[in-house]
């Protein structure tokens, strides 16, 4: 085993290159830092050992991400119910009660953005976000009302199994 071991490190060590002494018996460790040639770079030439910067497009501001976290946030709610008469119709969105005039609940932490139901009528929700500077139009989300009932998961039908006759000895008593 030691003879195996000698001649497979005196094989691999010259192929790997330089780790055996030269015919002096110094190692040769390659070039030293005072053997080193700085390397001028011109202004337009790219430094390849620095960091890049990753120029990206101007994210959009807090107000904007908050409208669309909002507006997907009620878009994924859907109506589970309606309550018509007295003095206004309400709605349940998801675990929310909304009625036309009321503010919406925050639903957000730190939200910003003060949202109002506006109107309620027998096919849409109609919330709208409260400015604070005067806009020709204002920012709303639509809410359709579909109290249809759904199909969500079908489940297979299993062949038919033929009856087995009940004796009176299987039979549950009463």
């Amino acid at each position: 085993m030691p003879l195996f071991l000698f001649l497979f490190l005196a094989l691999l060590l010259p192929l790997r290159g330089g780790m055996a002494a030269p015919s002096g018996g110094v190692l040769s460790i390659g070039q030293l830092p005072g053997q080193k040639i700085p390397e001028s770079l011109h202004p337009k030439e790219r430094n390849p050992f620095t960091r890049r910067e990753i120029k990206t497009a101007e994210v959009a501001t807090d107000r904007e991400s908050e409208e669309s976290k909002l507006r997907a946030i009620l878009g994924a709610m859907v109506v589970t119910g309606v309550v018509r008469g007295g003095a206004s119709d309400k709605v349940l969105l998801g675990s929310l009660i909304l009625e036309p005039g009321r503010d919406v609940p925050r639903l957000l932490e730190g939200q910003t953005e003060h949202l109002v139901v506006t109107a309620i009528t027998g096919k849409e929700v109609e919330i709208q976000f409260v400015e604070t500077e005067a806009r020709t139009e204002p920012r709303r989300i639509l809410i359709p009302i579909d109290l249809r009932p759904r199909v969500t998961v079908r489940l297979p039908i299993l062949p038919d199994i033929p009856a087995r006759p009940v004796s009176q000895g299987n039979r549950a008593t009463e």
